[in-house]
């Protein structure tokens, strides 16, 4: 039932981002086709129209927001701090989001290489994107509820990569130096898996294939409730950590089916991992496409951010409405749960989240026609 339910909540969330979406406040306005170079500071927004093409490089600077609903054929698109908000149709050599910057995309990206690094950066994925390359690094953070294929895919340093949605990996995927994956969603990957250096892998409620190679020298988890774990195709090595006595089970599936369920059983291995005994595999979440559209919530900013007691939180409203303000953790959980009377324009409001654990939350704000806004935080102690 709750895999069920996230599917159902991930093909809501990428529904309600397209039926809405708009580019307001807007002080650059390309409606055309556009070759000039852009540098998007701090107060200004740079709208491409529907019928706009810009073909030239673009930087957004802290406080500067680009909002496409056009086409960006561009060899470079650099996030550094501001906001990205693209409902359209991107072709590019390279997307870099760092400095605190965000990358919501709810549209459809060829991107060659995208990474998103740098603490508090984040990028936020309802709609379908292709890569070559694609990296999430250096404490920045990313969520997935629509779909991602790329042929190499990598985390360093990664706070938090949560895919609640459909992530293909072509060729080899990389979890490693302390970073953390939760998968709540479809991932397959066509060749070699990598688990390593002081990484957490959290396989979530489905079976994920491995097509070649499987290697863990870190840690392999699971998910409380839920039957996940791996198919591998080919050669198993663990020199890690997988599972928990007690703890949530993590299953293990070689095709070779070798005596001591994997072909070299190292490192430590809870008593209660399975072998090949989940059914659960990974299916396509269904309904996710080229997800589309906005709430008529834009969620303009949220500070401080990691935030110890009180986030504010900045809204612009398209009407006047009552809002429900959500926290919810990682495994969707929610923590707090408040309600807000907005008017049109410009809102704000705040939270009190001084009793929740260090970590990472979702901010989400649903409106009264039930589509929702989200942006990830941080709590810290």
């Amino acid at each position: 039932m709750k895999n069920i339910y996230l599917f159902l909540l991930s093909f809501l969330l990428s529904l309600s981002m397209n039926l809405n979406a708009q580019c307001t406040s807007c002080t650059i306005t390309i409606s055309s086709n556009d070759p000039a170079n852009h540098i998007i500071s701090a107060g200004q927004t740079m709208c491409i129209t529907s019928t706009g093409t810009s073909t030239g490089l673009i930087t957004i600077t802290t406080g500067g927001t680009l909002c496409n609903q056009g086409t960006i054929n561009s060899s470079n698109l650099w996030v550094q701090g501001g906001t990205f908000n693209n409902y359209g149709t991107i072709t590019t050599t390279n997307v870099l989001t760092s400095s605190a910057g965000t990358f919501n995309n709810y549209g459809n990206a060829d991107i060659d290489s995208l990474l998103i690094m740098q603490t508090n950066s984040l990028y936020i994925n309802s709609g379908t994107v292709t890569n070559i390359r694609f990296a999430v690094t250096s404490n920045a953070s990313a969520t997935n509820s629509g779909n991602i294929t790329a042929d190499f895919m990598g985390d360093s340093t990664c706070l938090a990569f949560n895919n609640y949605g459909n992530l293909t990996v072509n060729f080899d995927f990389g979890n490693a130096y302390n970073s953390n994956f939760s998968n709540h969603g479809y991932v397959k990957i066509m060749r070699d898996f990598y688990n390593s250096y002081g990484s957490n892998f959290n396989v979530g409620n489905c079976m994920i294939t491995v097509g070649r190679d499987w290697y863990n020298s870190a840690t392999i988890s699971g998910l409380a409730g839920a039957c996940g774990g791996f198919n591998i195709a080919a050669s198993s090595l663990n020199s890690g950590t997988i599972g928990s006595i007690g703890g949530p089970v993590v299953d293990l599936c070689d095709a070779g089916h070798p005596a001591l369920g994997i072909d070299a059983p190292g490192g430590t291995i809870a008593s209660n991992t399975t072998y090949c005994t989940c059914t659960n595999n990974c299916v396509l979440v269904a309904g996710i496409h080229e997800a589309a559209a906005q709430s008529s919530v834009l969620i303009q900013s949220i500070y401080p951010n990691p935030v110890a007691n009180n986030l504010t939180i900045e809204l612009n409203n398209n009407e006047s409405e009552l809002l429900q303000i959500e926290i919810v953790d990682m495994l969707g959980r929610k923590q707090i749960s408040n309600s807000y009377k907005a008017n049109i324009g410009g809102n704000k409001t705040s939270v009190n989240v001084s009793d929740l654990a260090q970590g990472t939350y979702i901010l989400k704000i649903t409106d009264s026609h039930q589509l929702q806004a989200t942006q990830m935080f941080n709590v810290t102690k």
